[in-house]
């Protein structure tokens, strides 16, 4: 505890000392005489295609980035998005989750402007991109070639989102907008649960101890839904700019970004679908309908101060409230609650699960670079991240059908069947990292640097469930309003339900059954790396580096499934390599290798069940690191300015890779774990930006980009047993049908091409008109067992358009579509015995459109 908090100490105490320092050469400059000349001023913007594409091919190591001015011209809105802009990237379907290169969430890192963030959801390793708006940024970083400046816990890419720092003349920007999602807009009746409202910041409060043990039925909000009128999507933003003059050589300048923006979805079809070997079903529910409402506040500052040339401070602060309601009504089959009627002609199971979610985010940073004389440079920067993610009051109720009489009576008495749950996430996330560069006269440079962090994470859920008391067909219940079942009048009787968590009885034994399952982490890291950039000729450029990397955690967890707690300390010694050799002044040839690893998501560790509609997870605490050797080989070609064409052929090979698998299980329940002891990925990327036309004042282009993956891994269903057997062990179990698979998540073929149209005309008025299509081919969800198939999500394309002015008296219109073809999407198990393809998921996320109106001056 006293080393982390000195490591972090540490760095801001060098920080303030750089400070100090800067000031004090600040003022010297002043003494000094000034040389008559000329002065060439001038702003590059860091967003614009033509500098994207310059600083790629200078730099020595592998970069790859999507600017604003693209992404404005497309009209993406947030990250995730963007991030699918380039090359052998994918976006998880119903999620802001990222694969790259065919690895899912835990092969990935993300950080702002250099420094990790936390995720907004326990569930995942990185924060879902889709919450961090593309107003805010200048570009978005993609390093999927690894370099030691880097934290190794990476295999796919790491995605750095670069703060907009502004530069240019003062202004004032404000865009009002509105959307349809025509699958929201068509449904009549369209439905929320009661409590959050149309903001997203309400506070639905977890009962008090006291309250529940001393009158047990004391929730505030009802089981009963809540009609929306008018399901339109709306955005309101403003963004801002401005810079002042201090001193003979200071400037200031600030930049900010504030809005608010809601989406409704709904989407209707099959989910849940899971099948034994023999195609019989284990649950299918075919008539599933879902209502989704999210809400994005935002809220962003950075102040840059330059207090001359060789000295440059930021100051940044971002906030972000995010919400989501999702209430889904689904009907079908389900063995786990009356499994004699599987055609359904009798009884149909009926489940209603809603659910609320906010989080909150505060990212502050503070950095800065530092000439401290000719050859040596300075860079740090340090912040501070809090999350508050919290599920209160989601809702479940399961009943019955019968058809043949017409009433409906609850599925079981088990009591988890019908349910309130609720969980709070606290994390506290110290990140810095400070460098020092000096150039060794004209052909060297060496980097010497240290990385630290320190986050806690805090995790409390408690769910209470309704222990139903009298016998089926002894009373009615009605669907459509479970308060007239679940109440405190019913609930003092004693005759129609108890109060049970997993820990007991509320009524018997409140003080044992309210306390919550929790899991604590406490994570430290601390990294030193050296790289050395050497130029042997004016064509070839080397970059050789080595990373140290030290990982403490300490987890502690009291759950259902288990008690204990864990201390694992790793250290790691990651080598990389950029070679970068120049067949001329448009000709680019780069190798580059390096050493990663892998670490397993806290909730892949924890031993903690989350149980969705169609599937439970359970954490595993026997998962441990996955090591990764990654070799890259690419070539560039720059005709122009503004046009880029590329080929890359890469190999990955990880020693014990981590994958999602049904598990051994009664209840079908997926974990992760180390399935093998090795696993590969081959792929091959291509990309093409290209000018079609361009004369005067139109242009016609095309940004193309398409990646082929060849994957493997090993299942051994012996090591899984030996590596998860014994005292503080998960004790799971596989029994996988094949010795080697595809790696989970990892599609065969990915495909962007984007087709685009700009016009300008008089004095600085521009019309853009692009058109973008996606492909991302068949990926394995989850590696079967048991002779039943993988989990398998079929191939998937999108389709969008924007057609976007800007007028030269400040006002601009946008008009967009989204998902214009409107396909399916599918996931299906794929049983190897009957060779048949089962429907699990199928539904239509629906085609939309949009329209905006924004003013600057």
């Amino acid at each position: 505890m006293n080393f982390r908090k000195l490591s972090i100490a540490a760095l801001f105490l060098t920080t303030s000392g750089t400070l100090f320092y800067a000031q004090q050469k600040n003022d010297t400059v002043k003494n000094e005489k000034n040389i008559e000349g000329v002065v060439i001023r001038g702003n590059t913007k860091k967003g614009s295609e033509s500098n994207i594409i310059s600083i790629q091919k200078k730099s020595v190591e592998v970069i790859e980035r999507v600017g604003s001015v693209q992404l404005e011209k497309q009209g993406v809105g947030d990250v995730s998005v963007a991030v699918t802009k380039a090359t052998g990237s994918q976006k998880q379907e119903g999620s802001g989750q990222i694969f790259i290169r065919g690895l899912g969430d835990r092969n990935n890192s993300t950080t702002v402007n250099g420094l990790q963030v936390p995720s907004n959801d326990p569930l995942y390793k990185n924060i879902d991109l889709s919450i961090i708006k593309t107003d805010m940024i200048d570009y978005i970083g993609l390093e999927k070639v690894y370099n030691p400046k880097l934290w190794g816990d990476m295999a796919g890419a790491n995605v750095d989102i670069v703060s907009k720092v502004y530069t240019g003349k003062p202004y004032f920007k404000i865009n009002l907008g509105s959307s349809v999602n025509f699958n929201a807009i068509n449904k009549d009746n369209y439905q929320l649960q009661d409590g959050p409202n149309f903001f997203g910041f309400t506070k639905i409060e977890q009962p008090s101890k006291n309250a529940i043990a001393n009158k047990g039925y004391v929730f505030k909000t009802s089981w009963k839904d809540s009609e929306v009128n008018n399901p339109f999507n709306s955005n309101l933003n403003f963004d801002f700019g401005t810079n002042f003059k201090i001193g003979q050589q200071g400037k200031l300048s600030i930049f900010g970004y504030g809005g608010f923006d809601n989406s409704y979805e709904y989407f209707s079809g099959t989910t849940g679908g899971s099948y034994g070997a023999q195609d019989d079903p284990l649950r299918i529910y075919s008539k599933a309908e879902e209502f989704k409402y999210t809400t994005n506040t935002t809220g962003l500052v950075n102040i840059n101060y330059k207090l001359n040339s060789n000295h440059n401070i930021n100051l940044s602060s971002n906030y972000i409230h995010t919400s989501e309601q999702s209430l889904g009504n689904y009907a079908g089959f389900n063995r786990d609650y009356y499994d004699n009627d599987v055609p359904q002609t009798r009884y149909v199971t009926q489940l209603r699960r809603a659910t609320y979610r906010t989080n909150d985010l505060l990212v502050n940073q503070l950095r800065g670079e530092h000439i401290i004389s000719e050859p040596l440079k300075i860079t740090w920067n340090v912040g501070y991240n809090r999350l508050d993610s919290k599920r209160p009051d989601r809702q479940q109720n399961v009943t019955v059908l019968d058809k043949l009489d017409n009433y409906s009576f609850f599925a079981s008495s088990n009591p988890g069947a019908n349910n309130r749950y609720y969980d709070q996430l606290l994390e506290n996330d110290f990140v810095g990292d400070i460098r020092a560069d000096y150039k060794w006269g004209e052909k060297a440079k060496i980097t010497l640097g240290y990385s630290g962090r320190y986050k806690d994470s805090d995790f409390k859920a408690t769910q209470y469930n309704f222990r139903i008391l009298p016998v089926q067909g002894s009373y009615f219940v009605d669907p459509n309003n479970y308060d007239t079942f679940f109440n405190l009048g019913n609930y003092q009787t004693g005759a129609f339900f108890d109060i049970v968590t997993f820990r007991g009885d509320v009524k018997f034994n409140p003080e044992q059954a309210l306390i919550p399952q929790s899991f604590t982490s406490e994570i430290t890291n601390n990294a030193g790396y050296v790289n050395i950039d050497y130029k042997f000729s004016e064509k070839l450029t080397a970059q050789v580096g080595v990373r140290y990397e030290n990982l403490m955690q300490k987890l502690k967890y009291n759950t259902a499934l288990l008690e204990g707690k864990q201390d694992r300390d790793y250290n790691k010694i990651l080598p990389a390599f950029n070679l970068k050799y120049s067949l001329n002044d448009r000709n680019n040839i780069r190798l580059a290798g390096s050493k990663t690893y892998t670490s397993p998501l806290l909730l892949e560790i924890a031993p903690f069940e989350y149980e969705n509609v169609d599937e439970s997870t359970l954490g595993n605490p026997s998962n441990y690191l996955a090591d990764n050797y990654n070799v890259d080989l690419k070539w560039e070609w720059f005709p122009k300015k503004n046009e880029l064409i590329s080929l890359t052929a890469f190999g990955k090979y990880i020693q014990n890779p981590l994958a999602r698998v049904t598990i051994n299980s009664s209840s079908n329940s997926t974990s992760v774990m180390n399935v093998g002891d090795t696993g590969r990925v081959f792929g091959l990327e291509a990309e093409v930006r290209k000018d079609i036309y361009d004369s005067g004042k139109t242009r016609l282009y095309t940004f193309v980009n398409g990646t082929y993956l060849n994957t493997e891994q090993e299942l051994d269903n012996p090591k899984v047993a030996r590596e998860n057997s014994g005292p503080g062990k998960s004790n799971y179990s596989t029994n996988f049908n094949v010795t080697k698979d595809k790696m989970q998540g990892a599609s065969d073929f990915l495909a962007n091409v984007n087709l685009g149209l700009e016009q300008k005309w008089g004095d600085r008025n521009i019309m853009d008109f692009v058109v973008s299509y996606s492909y991302i081919s068949d990926n394995i969800y989850s590696l079967g067992t048991q002779n039943r198939g993988n989990m398998v999500d079929k191939a998937f394309s999108t389709l969008d358009a924007t057609l976007k002015f800007k007028l030269s008296n400040g006002m601009g219109f946008s008009f967009t579509g989204r998902n214009l073809i409107n396909p399916y999407f599918t996931r299906v198990q794929d049983n190897p015995i009957t060779g048949n393809e089962l429907v699990s998921k199928k539904y239509k996320r629906g085609a939309a459109v949009g329209a905006s109106v924004s003013y600057e001056f």
